[in-house]
């Protein structure tokens, strides 16, 4: 039987991969890496070095845009959310307080960060109030945060339960502002989907992973929480399994508003043309 390598790089596994992980997936030779910005995971794309990338569906928008082979798509969705929190130092209270605040981003103009600006946005505050200090992933962004390199930052689970218990504030939440905000996503170029086999054979993998999660969703949790993963954050996690791979389209079509409302490029893009559904 040929066996047909996947290169997927992430910042970190999403839940609906770790039950994947267990599901025999004949045929495909799974080989992930961990990257440490969303600018890494375009260079890969670009230079074919991985055939594909877990991210925020929101890099799709920007990144055809910039120069280079501007045929990125999304083809599946992981996460029905990624819980997103503005975590920020002790002294900061509200979204009010960032005015001059130094704020810890992976990219200023691509991915989570652009929900983060529209919260900004929607609170009064404009660009020019507040200053965006790219430093990396969630991961570094976390470190960042807890050695005092910069005011706040946008966090997920687990590191945003870290952050508090490292006596930062958790000053307001993605979702509670954004009801329908979507969680990362499978990113592809389309050039690869006919000549990278990988692609059909991990979409199916997840999707009978998916299937089977209500069976396997106590072996998640303790798995998830064997790597040291806070309670809360496991639950957060568990939680973020999506009911189906399709892209969500409220959530695309909000993720192209926010852009919209900003002022960004890419905001004149449809669903159709971002999602390709094989």
């Amino acid at each position: 039987m040929t066996n047909h390598r996947l290169r997927v790089m992430w910042f970190l596994p999403p839940a609906i991969a770790v039950a994947a992980a267990w599901q025999n997936c004949d045929g495909l030779s799974l080989e992930a890496s961990q990257n440490h910005s969303s600018d890494e995971q375009f260079a890969a794309l670009s230079d074919g070095s991985v055939d594909a990338v877990v991210t925020a569906m929101d890099n799709v928008f920007h990144w055809n845009h910039r120069p280079g082979p501007k045929d990125f798509v999304i083809v599946a969705q992981v996460e029905a959310t990624t819980p997103l929190s503005i975590v920020a130092s002790p002294c900061i209270k509200s979204v009010s307080d960032l005015v001059g605040a130094k704020i810890l981003v992976d990219a200023p103009e691509n991915g989570f960060v652009i929900a983060l600006r529209a919260m900004l946005h929607q609170a009064g505050l404009n660009f020019h109030d507040y200053t965006l200090a790219p430093v990396g992933g969630v991961k570094e962004r976390y470190v960042s945060l807890v050695k005092g390199e910069g005011d706040a930052t946008l966090l997920g689970p687990p590191f945003d339960a870290l952050a508090v218990k490292e006596g930062m504030h958790k000053v307001a939440v993605v979702q509670e502002s954004y009801p329908e905000f979507p969680g990362q996503g499978l990113v592809v170029r389309r050039s690869s989907l006919s000549s990278t086999p990988g692609i059909q054979l991990w979409l199916k993998c997840l999707s009978e992973a998916l299937a089977q999660f209500p069976d396997n969703q106590e072996k998640l949790r303790k798995s998830l929480a064997s790597e040291g993963i806070p309670e809360k954050a496991v639950s957060a996690m568990v939680q973020s399994i999506p009911a189906s791979l399709i892209p969500d389209e409220h959530g695309v079509n909000l993720l192209i508003e926010h852009r919209r409302r900003l002022g960004l490029i890419g905001s004149d893009v449809t669903y159709d043309q971002v999602v390709y559904l094989a």
